[in-house]
Protein backbone atom coordinates (compact mmCIF):
# COMPACT_ATOMS: atom_id res chain seq x y z
CA UNK A 1 0.00 0.00 0.00
CA UNK A 2 2.52 2.69 1.04
CA UNK A 3 4.40 1.26 -2.22
CA UNK A 4 1.71 2.26 -4.85
CA UNK A 5 0.99 5.76 -2.83
CA UNK A 6 4.65 6.94 -3.11
CA UNK A 7 4.29 5.60 -6.99
CA UNK A 8 1.14 7.75 -6.97
CA UNK A 9 2.60 11.08 -5.73
CA UNK A 10 6.10 10.42 -8.31
CA UNK A 11 3.54 10.04 -10.73
CA UNK A 12 1.78 13.36 -10.02
CA UNK A 13 4.82 15.25 -9.24
CA UNK A 14 6.03 14.42 -12.97
CA UNK A 15 2.99 15.45 -14.09
CA UNK A 16 3.26 18.41 -12.12
CA UNK A 17 6.67 19.42 -13.65
CA UNK A 18 5.59 18.18 -17.04
CA UNK A 19 2.84 20.97 -16.64
CA UNK A 20 5.02 23.60 -15.74
CA UNK A 21 7.03 22.91 -18.85
CA UNK A 22 4.55 23.38 -21.04
CA UNK A 23 3.19 26.61 -19.86
CA UNK A 24 6.81 27.78 -19.72
CA UNK A 25 6.85 26.64 -23.48
CA UNK A 26 3.56 28.33 -24.02
CA UNK A 27 4.96 31.65 -23.02
CA UNK A 28 7.27 31.86 -25.42
CA UNK A 29 4.70 33.36 -27.73
CA UNK A 30 4.43 36.71 -25.94
CA UNK A 31 8.23 37.69 -26.51
CA UNK A 32 8.13 36.72 -30.24
CA UNK A 33 4.79 38.86 -30.96
CA UNK A 34 6.58 41.73 -29.24
CA UNK A 35 9.76 41.24 -31.44
CA UNK A 36 6.92 40.68 -34.17
CA UNK A 37 5.76 44.27 -33.36
CA UNK A 38 8.65 45.99 -33.25
CA UNK A 39 9.81 45.16 -36.62
CA UNK A 40 6.61 45.93 -37.54
CA UNK A 41 5.92 42.61 -39.25
CA UNK A 42 2.45 40.43 -38.96
CA UNK A 43 3.29 36.98 -38.10
CA UNK A 44 1.66 33.91 -36.64
CA UNK A 45 3.42 32.36 -34.03
CA UNK A 46 2.87 28.18 -32.92
CA UNK A 47 4.34 26.61 -30.12
CA UNK A 48 4.39 22.89 -29.62
CA UNK A 49 5.51 20.56 -26.90
CA UNK A 50 8.03 17.80 -27.46
CA UNK A 51 5.47 15.97 -29.49
CA UNK A 52 4.61 18.24 -31.64
CA UNK A 53 1.47 18.81 -30.38
CA UNK A 54 0.13 22.53 -30.99
CA UNK A 55 0.50 24.42 -27.05
CA UNK A 56 -0.10 27.89 -28.47
CA UNK A 57 -1.36 29.51 -31.30
CA UNK A 58 -1.35 33.53 -32.12
CA UNK A 59 -1.81 35.11 -35.49
CA UNK A 60 -1.51 38.73 -35.49
CA UNK A 61 -3.83 41.12 -37.31
CA UNK A 62 -3.12 41.33 -40.85
CA UNK A 63 -0.92 37.95 -41.04
CA UNK A 64 -2.17 36.02 -43.82
CA UNK A 65 -3.75 32.70 -43.48
CA UNK A 66 -1.41 30.40 -44.85
CA UNK A 67 1.08 31.74 -42.03
CA UNK A 68 -1.07 29.06 -39.65
CA UNK A 69 0.32 26.40 -40.73
CA UNK A 70 3.52 27.13 -42.08
CA UNK A 71 4.18 28.37 -38.38
CA UNK A 72 3.24 25.47 -36.95
CA UNK A 73 5.24 23.46 -39.50
CA UNK A 74 8.14 24.88 -38.20
CA UNK A 75 7.71 24.38 -34.85
CA UNK A 76 6.92 20.67 -35.81
CA UNK A 77 10.00 20.31 -37.54
CA UNK A 78 12.20 22.20 -34.94
CA UNK A 79 10.71 20.04 -32.26
CA UNK A 80 11.37 16.75 -33.85
CA UNK A 81 14.86 17.39 -35.74
CA UNK A 82 15.86 19.07 -32.09
CA UNK A 83 17.54 21.74 -34.53
CA UNK A 84 16.40 25.26 -35.95
CA UNK A 85 14.80 24.65 -39.22
CA UNK A 86 17.21 27.24 -40.62
CA UNK A 87 20.72 24.76 -39.56
CA UNK A 88 18.54 22.58 -40.94
CA UNK A 89 17.30 23.07 -44.11
CA UNK A 90 21.12 24.32 -45.01
CA UNK A 91 22.25 20.94 -44.32
CA UNK A 92 20.06 19.02 -46.35
CA UNK A 93 20.41 21.89 -48.82
CA UNK A 94 23.72 20.01 -49.23
CA UNK A 95 22.17 16.26 -50.19
CA UNK A 96 19.71 16.54 -52.59
CA UNK A 97 18.07 13.38 -51.81
CA UNK A 98 17.78 14.55 -48.10
CA UNK A 99 16.23 17.72 -49.11
CA UNK A 100 13.75 15.81 -51.20
CA UNK A 101 12.93 13.57 -49.02
CA UNK A 102 12.32 16.22 -46.54
CA UNK A 103 10.29 18.37 -48.48
CA UNK A 104 7.75 15.71 -49.42
CA UNK A 105 7.28 15.22 -45.87
CA UNK A 106 3.52 16.25 -44.79
CA UNK A 107 3.64 19.20 -41.53
CA UNK A 108 7.99 19.43 -42.46
CA UNK A 109 9.38 22.79 -42.84
CA UNK A 110 12.97 23.50 -43.65
CA UNK A 111 12.15 27.77 -43.71
CA UNK A 112 14.34 29.41 -41.39
CA UNK A 113 11.71 30.63 -38.30
CA UNK A 114 11.68 27.06 -36.52
CA UNK A 115 13.52 26.65 -32.85
CA UNK A 116 13.48 23.78 -30.60
CA UNK A 117 12.97 25.38 -26.78
CA UNK A 118 14.72 23.18 -24.17
CA UNK A 119 14.17 23.35 -20.45
CA UNK A 120 16.47 21.60 -17.48
CA UNK A 121 18.72 20.56 -21.01
CA UNK A 122 15.46 18.52 -23.02
CA UNK A 123 14.00 19.52 -25.52
CA UNK A 124 10.63 20.57 -24.33
CA UNK A 125 9.31 21.63 -27.61
CA UNK A 126 9.30 24.64 -30.42
CA UNK A 127 8.26 27.54 -31.53
CA UNK A 128 7.79 28.35 -35.41
CA UNK A 129 6.80 31.85 -36.83
CA UNK A 130 5.69 32.54 -40.45
CA UNK A 131 4.38 35.38 -42.15
CA UNK A 132 7.16 37.10 -43.87
CA UNK A 133 9.06 36.82 -46.99
CA UNK A 134 12.65 38.62 -46.15
CA UNK A 135 14.07 36.88 -43.45
CA UNK A 136 11.75 38.49 -40.39
CA UNK A 137 10.72 34.84 -39.07
CA UNK A 138 14.34 34.10 -37.90
CA UNK A 139 14.49 36.79 -35.69
CA UNK A 140 10.87 36.70 -33.95
CA UNK A 141 11.50 33.01 -33.52
CA UNK A 142 14.70 33.64 -31.76
CA UNK A 143 13.16 36.35 -29.66
CA UNK A 144 10.31 33.58 -28.27
CA UNK A 145 13.60 30.69 -27.92
CA UNK A 146 15.96 33.36 -26.09
CA UNK A 147 12.89 34.27 -23.26
CA UNK A 148 12.58 30.69 -23.31
CA UNK A 149 16.20 30.48 -22.58
CA UNK A 150 16.11 33.37 -19.86
CA UNK A 151 13.36 30.78 -17.86
CA UNK A 152 15.00 28.23 -17.74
Amino acid sequence: MLRAGREQRETARSAISELRSLIAIAEQEEPALAQAAHLNVAVTVAVVDSGGNLQTLARMDGATFWATNVATHKAVTAAGLGVPTVAFGKFAAQDPVLLATMATQPGSALLPGGIPITVGGAIAGAIGVAGRTKGEDQPIAEAGAAAAAASD
